[in-house]
Parts: C-alpha cells; structure tokens; sequence
C-alpha cells in the first residue's frame, strides 16, 4: 500500500501530500516470498525483525524508530498490524535465504518437530475443511500428549504463550466437564 505523508508548507500556505513509499503488511511479505502467514512470522522472529508480544509476534517499537516498519496498534477494524516499509523490506531481503535456511535447521534439530509436522500434514489432507491453531494444538497433544509445548509451538509455528493459553483453555474446559454430575435418565 502506497503510504503519504502531508506536509504543511510555509511559504506556500498549502499542505503538501508527499509519497514515502510502498509499505507492505507482514502477511503481504510473506505471500511475495511464497510463503504463509505462521511461517512468515516464525522466520522473521528468527531474523530478530518481530518481537513476541503476548500472543503475538509484533515490530519492535525500537525498530519503528529505525524506520524499518510501522505498528498500527487500534486499527478501526480487526486486529493490530505491522506494515514494513520500502528499507525495512530491502534489509529482509537481504537476509531472508539465509534465515530461512537457519530456522529450518533449528526446526530440524528438535526431532519431534519434523514427525508432528508430517503427521499433522497427512491429517489435514483428509479434512475438508482447514483447521485452526486452537484446533492444530488439540491435535497434536492428543497424538503426541508427552510433546513440550516449546516443541509444539515450533511445530505449528506460533509462539510457545499461544500453545499455553490453548491448553490452558483446554484444561479449564475439561475440569468444568469432570466437575457435573453424571447425566441420568429416569423412568
């Protein structure tokens, strides 16, 4: 997306539209570099460009004053975004053959990692339709309940808070279920 900036000019009296560039969203990054959204985010968290931010991988506000990116914290709809700009976008380039290269070997030095991700792949091909992450994590620890949650975040490729906030949900849902009595039928 073209971004502008108006500036007021004095001796004119006229606000002066003035382009600085085309700014792409982090997911826009990713489908031009062929790959998707979880995997995006993983590789640039790698490459130190996204910071974990609860949930969420982020832009670090330090490199929004460098000028690499802007964070969009209150959009008027949806959620917070980060859009990275023309330099930000140079400098991944830069380094994006040799980070993706480096994460898939870090990927690959956890040996449940490539197993879980072979077997959730098969799983889903039989499906119609796709699964979410909340989905992918009750997967997983079903199929594989010894698995840390480190692993399966690197797995599934989001942040280890995610995988924890859905077991969390997840337990929380199923000591409610222990908790009421038996179901019985009279008559």
């Amino acid at each position: 997306m073209e971004y502008h900036q108006e500036i007021f000019d004095r001796a004119t009296g006229r606000l002066e539209t003035k382009s600085i560039g085309e700014w792409i969203t982090v997911t826009e990054l990713g489908e031009r570099r062929g790959l998707g959204t979880k995997k995006t985010r993983a590789v640039l968290h790698h490459m130190g460009v996204l910071a974990q931010e609860g949930r969420r991988y982020r832009l670090p506000h330090h490199l929004v004053t460098a000028g690499i990116g802007l964070r969009h914290d209150n959009p008027k709809s949806g959620y917070p975004f980060d859009v990275i700009s023309p330099l930000g976008q140079r400098l991944v380039a830069s380094a994006w053959c040799n980070t993706v290269e480096d994460y898939e070997a870090d990927c690959r030095t956890d040996a449940e990692v490539p197993i879980i991700r072979a077997a959730l792949a098969a799983f889903k091909n039989t499906r119609l339709s796709p699964m979410y992450t909340r989905q992918e994590v009750y997967w997983v620890l079903d199929h594989f309940p010894d698995t840390l949650h480190q692993t399966v975040a690197l797995a599934l490729e989001v942040s280890p808070a995610l995988v924890s906030r859905h077991v969390g949900e997840r337990q929380r849902l199923s000591n409610r279920i222990e908790a009421q009595p038996p179901y019985r039928v009279e008559g």
